[in-house]
Order: C-alpha cells, then sequence, then structure tokens
C-alpha cells in the first residue's frame, strides 16, 4: 500500500441512486462510507489491506489555483465543483496540459480509505482528487502510504443516521499542508519495491497497535 507515482480521479457520484445496493471490491456498502473521502488501489490485495487508512501527499507545485488561467472549464475547477449527486455534472475526461504554480518544499495531503481495486495507481475520489490538486481533469503524481486509522474514522457511516448524510463537499475537504511525511524509496506500484522499507515503516505507523 505504498507508492508515488500518477493517480486518477474516479467518479463515485455518478452511480447516484446505485450505491444503496452495491459495494466496491472490498465489500462494504458504498452506503456505509463518505464516497468522496474514498479510493481504489491498484493491485491491492483485498485479502489483508481492505480498510487501509492512506495518506496522499503532493508537491505544492501541483496545486492549480487559477483554473482559468490554464484553458480549464469551470466545471473542472475547485471553486465550482459540488459533491452531492443531485448537482454533480460529469467531467469530460480530455487530458491538459498545464502550467503550475511554483510554491515552497511543503506538500499538500489529504486522508482517505482505500475500499476498491483498479485505476492507475490510485483511483481517488473525483471529490478529493479535486481539493487536493484544484482540477480533475488530468492525472496528477502523487505518493501514498498507510497510517493511523484514526485519520480515516470519520470516513466510516455505520449508523443509520450518518448514512443519510450527503456525501462530504469539496469545500469541507480536509487538505493539510506541511512536510512530507512519506518514507524513502517509494516508486510505482507496479514496480519492485524495496521491501525492508515499507516493512520498517509500516511497523513504526502502526506502532500504537501493539
Amino acid at each position: 500500500m505504498y507508492g508515488s507515482q500518477s493517480i486518477t480521479p474516479h467518479d463515485y457520484q455518478s452511480l447516484g441512486t446505485y450505491l444503496a445496493a452495491s459495494a466496491p471490491s472490498c465489500g462494504y456498502p458504498y452506503a456505509t462510507l463518505d464516497i468522496s473521502r474514498i479510493t481504489a488501489v491498484q493491485l491491492m490485495d483485498t485479502r489483508v489491506e481492505c480498510g487501509t487508512c492512506l495518506r496522499i501527499e503532493t508537491s505544492q507545485e501541483n496545486y492549480i489555483t487559477d483554473g482559468l488561467a490554464v484553458g480549464l472549464p469551470e466545471i473542472a475547477m475547485a471553486t465550482h465543483f459540488a459533491a452531492t449527486t443531485s448537482q454533480f455534472d460529469p467531467l469530460p475526461t480530455t487530458s491538459i496540459q498545464t502550467t503550475m504554480n511554483k510554491r515552497d518544499d511543503e506538500v499538500r495531503y489529504v486522508y482517505v480509505l482505500a475500499v476498491d481495486t483498479g485505476g492507475r495507481g490510485l483511483d481517488l475520489a473525483q471529490v478529493s482528487f479535486t481539493a487536493l490538486f484544484g482540477q480533475s481533469l488530468s492525472p496528477m503524481d502523487a505518493s501514498w502510504f498507510p497510517v493511523n486509522a484514526k485519520y480515516c474514522e470519520d470516513i466510516w457511516r455505520n449508523s443509520t443516521k450518518r448514512q443519510t448524510q450527503s456525501p462530504t463537499a469539496m469545500s469541507d475537504i480536509k487538505v493539510g499542508v506541511g512536510r512530507s511525511q512519506a518514507p524513502p524509496g517509494l516508486g510505482p506500484i507496479e514496480y519492485t519495491q524495496p521491501r525492508h522499507i515499507a516493512r520498517d515503516f509500516y511497523i513504526y505507523s502502526h506502532a500504537w497497535l501493539l
């Protein structure tokens, strides 16, 4: 559950009324999840890795603050994005070339729950993707790794009352800014990675369970 490569957005909201009767590959009903804050993971082992809380980081340079300046349609920009199914409009899949704003060495990050398989690296809920990158038209570079489950506790909606709530709106997605916490040696997940690096970091980050 470690990687660093290009990731893609996934339009979970477009499932609409099918959400109540369907589930991702991990088997958790969509109705028990905040679908704005979930992700599919390429090559995820659903026997042992389902429900892992991931921190996704990206460089500040990858955030687009002015989509109009780089030719983005308004519907693809974070300032015009709606999370609820009733207000959601499908986005085109055309790739774009953008001029990114130069920033310092801090990263932007979000916490999401791994509940599905597929995508390129990650197939991140479109709402979280847009909050993180400022757009959702083009795959973007990011790194991800497991963290303490407490950061994803509010993604679970196991009570009847919580299941009637709308998915988190884009404007309410908590995007942090700070120093990277990614372990060294991360790379594309289809490549062989230094297993001891991932193992040691996993043990360190989950020490609270011991």
